[in-house]
């Protein structure tokens, strides 16, 4: 995402949207922190380490979900732009590993309320037939998107809980007159919510696509973060585990010629150190061999795709191919380093 980013960036202006609110308004976060509360009440967290409350993360799942009604208060506070100690704290260490990548923060901390009330949303996309809502019987909310052959998908349940899916349109809803083209960037397994809502920004007038993302299968099981299994793999422990063996340089490069081109999109592999290490390797070798050259706009340029965006992976395959001449540094400055 970073490489895509910034590739974009150097041929014209884009908008990176990132809003913490809406992973902290799902209800994994929120059973997660009503869980913190009533486990360990007022303990400092910050005497926990990430792996420790990844751990809890884990545990909290593992127990019925409360009803919303138990976690309505945690949402009232996310909703004004509240994070729980628990999860500013793994937040904060995610930051710190990104600044080793200098991969773009996205906006962790950002206070970026939405624009949109979710009631003033819903009575939009009713009025075009694109939501049906049943809140005055008590019931939930769904969006309609049978007229593309799509199933009704709820997006507010009975009890007033609404997803993740709508937060997402409440964002975006409100800039499209602002932006030429929309790209939605999206986890592959819940690309069926991200096509449906691509349906409802087209018919609202926006032009998209959308990039799906696999996830990085461990031991062969591309799961949940709820199910954890991650030990010795945590982006702290492949930093510490490098960085030990290869400057800061090698680490950046290395770690996106890893995660872009040997697993690409699909993450089609598993997660093997002894290709990370292979990745570290073409890295430095790719730094000692770069050359001055042009700059990077003309090499972004033969990787724009139709929706305007640069292709992270046909832009690193390129680098890596044999009969490639060497990339310039000024490309690497720009998009990899």
């Amino acid at each position: 995402m970073d490489a895509l980013y910034r590739g974009t960036r150097a041929l014209g202006e884009v908008t990176y949207l990132w809003n913490t609110r809406s992973a902290c308004l799902t209800g994994q976060t929120l059973r997660y922190w009503e869980y913190l509360d009533r486990t360990l009440g007022d303990a400092d967290l910050a005497r926990f380490s990430v792996h420790d409350l990844g751990e809890l993360y884990v545990k909290s799942h593992a127990e019925p979900a409360p009803p919303f009604p138990v976690l309505r208060p945690y949402a009232v506070r996310a909703e004004q732009g509240w994070i729980h100690p628990g999860s500013e704290r793994i937040l904060r260490a995610w930051g710190e590993e990104l600044w080793l990548l200098n991969v773009l923060d996205p906006g962790f901390f950002a206070d970026r309320p939405y624009r949109l009330p979710i009631g003033e949303l819903i009575e939009l996309l009713a009025d075009l037939g694109l939501c049906l809502d049943h809140r005055r019987l008590g019931g939930p909310v769904y969006l309609d998107g049978t007229r593309w052959g799509m199933p009704l998908r709820m997006v507010v349940s009975a009890d007033g809980h609404a997803n993740y899916l709508l937060m997402v349109l409440r964002d975006l809803v409100p800039r499209l007159a602002e932006y030429d083209r929309v790209l939605l960037v999206h986890d592959q397994e819940i690309g069926h919510d991200y096509a449906l809502a691509e349906r409802i920004l087209r018919e609202l007038g926006a032009r998209t696509s959308r990039l799906a993302l696999g996830r990085v299968p461990i031991a062969g099981v591309a799961g949940s973060s709820r199910n954890g299994g991650w030990a010795g793999t945590a982006l702290d422990e492949l930093s510490a585990l490098c960085l030990r063996h290869v400057d800061q340089d090698v680490y950046r490069l290395g770690m996106r010629i890893y995660f872009i081109n040997m697993l690409h999109g699909t993450a089609a592999g598993p997660f093997k150190l002894s290709l990370l290490r292979r990745a570290m390797g073409r890295a430095g070798r790719l730094l000692a061999r770069a050359d001055r050259g042009p700059g990077p706009a003309d090499d972004l340029r033969s990787h724009l795709t139709p929706s305007g965006w640069v292709d992270p992976y046909r832009l690193t395959c390129r680098l890596l191919a044999k009969n490639s001449r060497m990339p310039s540094r000024g490309l690497l400055d720009e998009v990899f380093l």
